[in-house]
């Protein structure tokens, strides 16, 4: 194998070819970073909204609580259900819960709309989410016209604080408090007291879905349960897993993301074959060289390879400083972007970017192989002859 050191001069030579070469990988590379910190920061505030302890039960067939429909009878056979845990003071963990769409920008120009939702509880639902805390104010009373926002949306529509008034549906809504959910897609909602918000949507006597906490090892008894009554037109799926269901949209992006990633990083490809052919065609004095010392074509071709891939790697390691210095410059980790209903904001972690390095990692391979392929082929006799 030819030592690495030939490949480190060969780029302190050719150190303003390089490093043009490496800062088009690092776009490529800062690029794909950026959009994939987008696409992971989706994804985790929804798998935060999951608890693995708690259960959502849904009407059959639908896969989200805006379209699912459980009547109040069918409510009432399932809070006696054994299998369901109860607090200290005895009350089951059963948190019947409507959810509607809603229109954050209340207090804006009718023109704006920006999709929030809303969803009505009663106070157990405080003890089913664990999680929840109050950030400023108090959680909406019963039977009032009062709402709780989630910290999300607080930041996006900072007018909306502790003591607004707007008009929504047929009564007069008064913010009261400012909740947090350690991030999770709740903090893209708001909450008002079950019981107002039916009547106002005439929704009364249903729910839209029923968050449950179960006792250990009781989900197989739970289930049967259910399919088993007649009564029942309900299935069973844990938070967790309903979630990670409702974050495959997370999942679209980031094939999106790997399409573009795809697409830039064939031009990057093509920059570092045009620099590696290049380097091959003023090198092939050397080659011959050491092809006549004793270093075999395949010895010649990794050589090439090699080099390719540690101007990648220089690239890769440009791209991630960009990323981060345009990440805090920007303060995506800050921003309140959003995709439907739901808030989230940048988030870049580890694993973003060793997939950055590998796709830069990938470039020098592409882009190296083929001229690489070329400086193996070159003959011993014809290049000592050049020289």
């Amino acid at each position: 194998m030819i030592p690495l050191k030939y490949n480190l001069r060969s780029l302190v030579v050719r150190r303003l070819t390089a490093l043009m070469t490496a800062a088009g990988v690092g776009m490529v590379v800062m690029i794909i970073v950026l959009l994939l910190s987008l696409v992971g920061g989706l994804r985790h505030s929804l798998e935060l909204a999951g608890n693995p302890e708690a259960w959502i039960v849904l009407s059959r067939g639908t896969t989200s609580e805006v379209e699912s429909y459980i009547s109040r009878d069918q409510y009432e056979i399932l809070r006696t259900r054994s299998e369901i845990a109860s607090d200290k003071s005895g009350q089951a963990l059963i948190s019947p819960e409507m959810v509607q769409s809603f229109n954050a920008a209340v207090d804006r120009p009718a023109t704006q709309f920006q999709p929030a939702y809303l969803r009505g509880v009663y106070p157990i639902a405080y003890k089913v989410h664990p999680e929840l805390r109050l950030e400023a104010g108090r959680w909406p009373a019963p039977g009032r016209e009062e709402m709780a926002i989630g910290r999300k949306q607080a930041a996006r529509f900072p007018e909306l604080s502790s003591g607004c008034r707007f008009k929504y549906g047929r009564r007069n809504w008064t913010i009261v408090g400012v909740f947090s959910d350690h991030g999770s897609a709740r903090e893209s909602e708001f909450w008002a007291d079950i019981d107002v918000l039916q009547q106002d949507a005439r929704f009364e006597n249903s729910f839209s879905s029923l968050h449950v906490v179960l006792k250990p090892g009781t989900i197989d008894s739970f289930r049967k349960g259910l399919s088993g009554d007649s009564r029942l037109m309900v299935e069973v799926v844990s938070e967790r897993d309903f979630y990670r269901d409702q974050a495959r949209v997370a999942d679209q992006l980031r094939s999106l993301v790997m399409i573009v990633g795809l697409i830039v990083g064939i031009g990057a490809t093509f920059g570092g074959m045009n620099t590696m052919y290049a380097a091959v065609a003023h090198r092939s004095r050397e080659v011959g060289v050491l092809r006549a010392l004793g270093f075999g074509r395949g010895d010649v071709l990794l050589s090439f390879v090699i080099e390719s891939v540690m101007i990648a790697i220089a690239g890769g390691v440009m791209g991630m400083l960009a990323a981060l210095v345009v990440s805090l410059a920007t303060e995506l980790a800050e921003r309140q972007l959003r995709v439907g209903a739901v808030l989230f904001s940048s988030r870049l972690s580890p694993t973003i970017f060793i997939e950055g390095m590998i796709a830069a990692i990938l470039i020098g391979v592409a882009g190296g192989l083929l001229p690489a392929w070329r400086a193996g082929r070159v003959q011993v006799v014809e290049s000592l002859r050049e020289a």
